[in-house]
């Protein structure tokens, strides 16, 4: 018997997570999209950000909600394939483009030299290739492991089949090491090396006994207010991201590895659900870093034209890793 009350929960926290991963993604990406400076680094990650983020939206969040809604998933067997596959890519695509971004700063700021060396930056921005590579790559399995079945008949489902008695734990295990544990260890030691470069260049530059400055043309930029301004803002992308996902994985593994799970009541579904939230953060952590997109994205809300002020040089005129002369966010 279905348990109405969990139900209802499930369909209300579904509906309010969808209302604002879209819109808020919506907003931000259409804000972002309007700017010139659409070669920064920053900019191209959270563009890709909220597009993965609405992937999330549309493609896990709105087909579990209907889900929810008609009791039974309704469609043929290529449509359950392509619902539990695209679910997969978003949750693939939102955690390793939080890594591609990590990654970026880390080379920017620990590798300035050859950042500097690098140029401009291009639309084709291989951390941000790698991620959707990587999500559409290991999302492939969820083809074979989902399909339509007949839980009784004339009513079908779409469900998973696993190998008796490892095939779950096998699948839950893995899925929390892709998307979870090993983006964490490689964001923890960027984050790490990303701090103790930036302690050693403001705290102890003037303990440093430094050679002859090289020519000007190969001199990297410093560590600016802008730069360590990125870095917060990828840091906290990466706490929220840490503090919604951890009880889903925690709760999955439970549940998969406990000869004797607990019942999984309102709370603990509900638990689960809170992962997407997720998505619905990252627009406005950027937000609330850059001060311009703050500004347009006011402008669109109440309906007034841009109007940028004179004489003022563009908020987004970036670079990191594969950058130019300024590292500025802002």
């Amino acid at each position: 018997m279905r348990n109405l009350g969990l139900a209802r929960a499930e369909i209300g926290v579904l509906g309010l997570v969808l209302a604002l991963t879209t819109l808020g993604n919506g907003f931000v990406l259409w804000v972002l999209l309007r700017r010139r400076k659409r070669n920064a680094p920053m900019h191209l990650f959270m563009v890709n950000l909220c597009l993965a983020d609405l992937v999330v939206a549309l493609f896990q969040v709105f087909p579990q909600l209907v889900w929810d809604i008609t009791e039974r998933f309704q469609g043929p067997d290529f449509l359950c394939r392509s619902v539990k596959y695209l679910q997969i890519v978003g949750m693939f695509a939102s955690s390793y483009m939080i890594v591609a971004m990590t990654v970026d700063r880390h080379y920017a700021i620990c590798c300035p030299l050859q950042a500097y060396r690098g140029g401009s930056v291009s639309r084709w921005n291989t951390p941000i290739m790698m991620a959707w590579g990587l999500a559409l790559l290991l999302s492939i399995p969820q083809l074979f492991i989902f399909s339509q079945s007949e839980v009784s008949p004339g009513e079908f489902e779409c469900w998973a089949h696993f190998a008796e008695p490892w095939g779950l734990k096998a699948y839950i295990t893995w899925m929390t090491l892709a998307v979870f544990l090993l983006p964490a260890l490689i964001i923890t030691v960027c984050q790490i090396r990303i701090f103790r470069e930036i302690h050693n260049n403001i705290y102890l530059k003037s303990e440093r006994i430094y050679p002859p400055p090289p020519p000007r043309a190969l001199t990297p930029p410093s560590i600016s207010n802008a730069m360590s301004k990125t870095v917060r803002m990828t840091l906290v992308i990466v706490l929220v991201y840490t503090v919604c996902w951890s009880p889903f994985f925690i709760v999955q593994l439970w549940a998969a590895w406990d000869p004797n799970p607990p019942d999984q009541g309102v709370a603990f579904t509900i638990l689960m659900l809170l992962a997407s939230l997720n998505s619905c953060t990252n627009p406005w952590i950027y937000t609330f870093f850059s001060s311009s997109v703050s500004r347009e994205l006011q402008a669109l809300l109440r309906c007034r034209p841009r109007t940028p002020r004179r004489g003022s040089i563009p908020d987004d005129s970036t670079t990191t890793h594969t950058s130019t002369t300024k590292d500025s966010l802002y």
